[in-house]
C-alpha cells in the first residue's frame, strides 16, 4: 500500500472493513475505489500489530457477554487429517523426450476427513459452491439468546467470476452424531424445543463444551470450539468448506446502517411485530423507502406479524429480505465519498464483530479477491431453498425439499 495516496489507502481500508461487516462482494462501481484496488495490485500491505488484530486469536466480547478466551485453559495439539481445502487436482506427468505425454484424467483430491464427526451423516446438499471458491460464513445473532437469526455463506469464485449468496433458514433441522447427542443428553437439553434448529448449533457446542474434553472439530482452525463446530456442521451438511467466519450482532447492524445514513430498499409488505423479550419493535410500511438502523434490523429479521385483526398470520421469506438489504447496502455505500465515516465504522467493528480473518489474510487474500471482483465484473448469484416442516421436541423445524440453483450453475 505504500505507493497509494492517503485518500486511496483509506478507500481500500473502507472497502475491506465493509466486506468484513456484510461481506457480499458486488456493485463496486465507484471509480475511486476501483483505482485504489487496482493500484494495490499484488502488493502485500503492511502488517497489523497483534494488539489491533481481532481475528483468529481471542473471541471475547465485553458488550454482549458472549465468547470465550481461546487461550484460556490447556490447549491440546492434534494432527489435522488435512487442513487444505479440497479443491480437486490433476496428477502431474513429466514429458517423455520427443513423445508428448498423454493427458491425465482429473483425479479429485480426497475430501477432508474430520477427526470427530459432528452430525448424523445425512448430507442435505452438495454442489452449492464452486470448487475454487472462497467461502465466508455469515452469522447474525440476536440480543438475548445469541441465536443466529442470520446464517449464510458468501462464496466467491474467480474461475466462474461469481459472488454467490446462500442464506439458510434459522429453523432448519440439524441431526447430530451419537457422540454429540450423548453430550446434549448429559446436560438435559435433548428434549428442549428448538435445540436442533440450525440457529442453535453454536449454542449446542458452547453448552456441551465442558463435556467434550479431547474432542476437536474443524481441526481447531479457528481456535474456538463453538465456531469450529459450526463450520464443521456446515461442511458435513452442505459440503461447503468454510474459509472464514464473520459474526455481527444486532447492535452492530443498527449502528452500521445509521453511520451510513440509512439504506434505501423496497419493503414487499407491511411489517409489524413486537417482541418485548428482545426489545424488538418492527413497524415498517410497504413500499420503497430509506430505512434507519432499527428499521433495517426489523427488515432483515421480520418473518411473521399481525394483521389488522390482531391475528398472527403474515409469513415472510426472511432470507430474501436479507439478500435485498445486502445488495442495496453495497450499491449505495461502498463509495469513496464515505471516507469520513471510517472512524465510526472502525469503532463499530471493535465492539460488535467477531471474525476469523487474520491480518495477513485481510491485506493479502481478501484484497486480491476484491481486486478481482471489482475489475472483472463478477455476477451476483443466489441459491434458494424450498422447505417443508417437521415437529421435533414440540417445536416446528424446517426440512429442505428442493434446492434452487442459479441459472449459470445449472447451465454448466
Amino acid at each position: 500500500m505504500s505507493n497509494l495516496s492517503k485518500p486511496k489507502k483509506i478507500a481500500v481500508i473502507l472497502v475491506i472493513i465493509t466486506v468484513l461487516m456484510v461481506p457480499v462482494l458486488m456493485a463496486f462501481n465507484d471509480q475511486g475505489v476501483q483505482d485504489a484496488l487496482f493500484a494495490l495490485g499484488g502488493q502485500n500491505g503492511p502488517s497489523i500489530s497483534e494488539t489491533q488484530t481481532t481475528g483468529n486469536a481471542k473471541y471475547n466480547n465485553a458488550e454482549t457477554g458472549q465468547g470465550k478466551d481461546a487461550d484460556a485453559g490447556p490447549q491440546k495439539t492434534f494432527a489435522p487429517a488435512q487442513t487444505a481445502k479440497p479443491s480437486g487436482a490433476m496428477d502431474v506427468i513429466e514429458s517423455i523426450k520427443a513423445e508428448p505425454a498423454p493427458t491425465p484424467e482429473p483425479t479429485p483430491t480426497p475430501k477432508w476427513a474430520p477427526v470427530n464427526i459432528a452430525t448424523d451423516g445425512e448430507q442435505l446438499a452438495e454442489g452449492l459452491v464452486e470448487e475454487d471458491s472462497v467461502n465466508v460464513l455469515i452469522i447474525g445473532v440476536d440480543r438475548t439468546a445469541y441465536l443466529a437469526d442470520t446464517l449464510g455463506i458468501v462464496s466467491i469464485s474467480k474461475d466462474k467470476q461469481t459472488v454467490r449468496i446462500i442464506m439458510f433458514s434459522r429453523d432448519l433441522y440439524i441431526g447430530y452424531s451419537e457422540d454429540v447427542m450423548a453430550r446434549i443428553k448429559k446436560i438435559k437439553h435433548d428434549k428442549l424445543p428448538g435445540e436442533y434448529k440450525f440457529n442453535n448449533t453454536y449454542n449446542v457446542a458452547r453448552n456441551t463444551e465442558k463435556h467434550s474434553e479431547g474432542v476437536v472439530y474443524n481441526d481447531n482452525r479457528f481456535e474456538h470450539y463453538a465456531y469450529d463446530f459450526l463450520a464443521q456442521v456446515v461442511y458435513e451438511k452442505f459440503d461447503i468448506w468454510v474459509d472464514d467466519f464473520v459474526r455481527l450482532n444486532t447492535y452492530g447492524l443498527v449502528r452500521l446502517v445509521d453511520t451510513f445514513g440509512g439504506v434505501r430498499v423496497h419493503v414487499p409488505m407491511t411489517m409489524r411485530y413486537h417482541d418485548p423479550d428482545q426489545n424488538l419493535n418492527i413497524n415498517i410500511s410497504k413500499g420503497t423507502q430509506v430505512l434507519n438502523g432499527s428499521q433495517a434490523e426489523g427488515f432483515v429479521r421480520f418473518r411473521q406479524g399481525y394483521n389488522s385483526n390482531g391475528e398472527l398470520t403474515v409469513m415472510a421469506d426472511r432470507t430474501q429480505n436479507q439478500i435485498a438489504f445486502i445488495k442495496a447496502f453495497y450499491e449505495q455505500h461502498a463509495k469513496l465519498s464515505n471516507i469520513s465515516k471510517i472512524p465510526d465504522v472502525i469503532s463499530n467493528l471493535r465492539k460488535n464483530i467477531i471474525h476469523s480473518v487474520s491480518a495477513d489474510d485481510l491485506f493479502i487474500k481478501y484484497v486480491d479477491i476484491l481486486t478481482a471482483v471489482v475489475g472483472e465484473s463478477y455476477e451476483f448469484e443466489t441459491v434458494g431453498f424450498e422447505y417443508s416442516t417437521r415437529r421435533v421436541s414440540g417445536s416446528i423445524h424446517e426440512i429442505i425439499n428442493e434446492i434452487i440453483m442459479p441459472e449459470s450453475a445449472s447451465d454448466d
